[in-house]
């Protein structure tokens, strides 16, 4: 036996998923000849996952296509997030279709077929040699930081408010409270994503609630003046950190949309704002029961900021913004988006 200083290191374990097997048996022989050990061989996406959970292996290299009901984007997204193991991707497909939905994957490589053995290699090496570097406190200090961002976003609400009080011109004022619900929304964010728990999936449901009830009760009418009030029918839903911002801004001006436009001459109404789920995607609503909206939304949005706002933010949620009005009806902001 040899004595512990000279005991060869543990080779790093790789897992394999292509549903081609001469592929999987060419991507076999080259991380093997590497001086890396196979951990298995999985010919689906799902069963890549499942077997990741089982074998926790070092790295995983993965197809995109592959039959069932994920492909390796999607399984790249689970295996990274729920078991921080690096992924590279392999694919023949270069579209930017793919190309976005890796982007938020995030992973460590995505390599276009065919492609060299050095190509391959170095990928491979990259993605261990940045796992071996993963700094173990790196959860705690972005939630720091996270919650220092928080902090300043606060500061900046509380500025805005106070200015707010103190302009008398109506657009000024109308400005200042729009800057603030946006400012709102970033700060609620953050102070979500400095809680507790996981680091990259939080419950979205608790900061949804929380930022709706900040807006309407800093924006709506109080007291026996009040127009209008607030209704929640929230789940709890845990979404990843890169959803929260582009959620917190949809919400901010969809109710903001609501509390000024809604209810004009003292009309009285509801704000009904929604988080659910709906076949594994998140959807995120704000309706009332208002005036509607003064014709076709696709025309108003061409030179209404704040409908470019809630288009983007549904664009950066990766799903399609939805609008429905009628004239005394009331409208329907929605956006129905992937969770991860």
């Amino acid at each position: 036996m040899l004595p512990p200083t000279e005991r060869v290191p543990a080779r790093p374990r790789i897992l394999l998923a292509d549903d081609e097997a001469i592929i999987a048996m060419q991507l076999e022989e080259l991380v093997e000849a590497e001086g890396y050990a196979v951990a298995g061989v999985a010919a689906n996406a799902s069963q890549a996952v499942d077997m990741a959970t089982a074998l926790k292996p070092d790295l995983v290299i993965m197809d995109i296509v592959m039959p069932g009901i994920m492909d390796g984007i999607d399984a790249c997204a689970i295996i990274q997030r729920d078991l921080n193991i690096p992924v590279v991707l392999l694919s023949a497909h270069g579209e930017e279709h793919y190309l976005r939905r890796a982007r938020a994957a995030l992973p460590s490589a995505y390599l276009l077929k065919p492609c060299q053995n050095t190509q391959i290699r170095a990928a491979i090496e990259v993605a261990l040699a940045m796992r071996a570097h993963t700094d173990p406190s790196a959860g705690f200090r972005l939630r720091e930081a996270h919650h220092r961002i928080k902090n300043s976003f606060s500061l900046l609400h509380g500025l805005l408010r106070m200015q707010e009080t103190q302009v008398n011109d109506p657009k000024a004022k109308e400005a200042l409270a729009d800057a603030g619900a946006r400012v709102l929304a970033l700060s609620r964010a953050h102070e979500a994503m400095s809680g507790k728990g996981d680091v990259n999936a939080v419950d979205a449901g608790t900061y949804v609630e929380r930022l709706a009830t900040g807006l309407f009760e800093a924006q709506a009418q109080s007291g026996a003046d009040a127009r209008c009030s607030l209704e929640l029918a929230v789940e709890r839903l845990d979404l990843d950190h890169a959803k929260f911002v582009p959620c917190g801004i949809f919400l901010a001006e969809a109710m903001t949309n609501a509390l000024k436009y809604a209810f004009p001459d003292g009309r009285t109404g509801v704000i009904r704002v929604g988080l659910r789920q709906e076949n594994g995607a998140a959807v995120l609503e704000v309706a009332d029961n208002g005036m509607g909206l003064p014709g076709d939304h696709k025309e108003l949005g061409r030179n209404s900021f704040g409908l470019q706002c809630l288009q983007a933010a549904a664009l950066q949620l990766g799903g399609e913004l939805l609008v429905s009005s009628a004239p005394g009806l009331g409208s329907v902001f929605s956006v129905r988006f992937p969770r991860n």
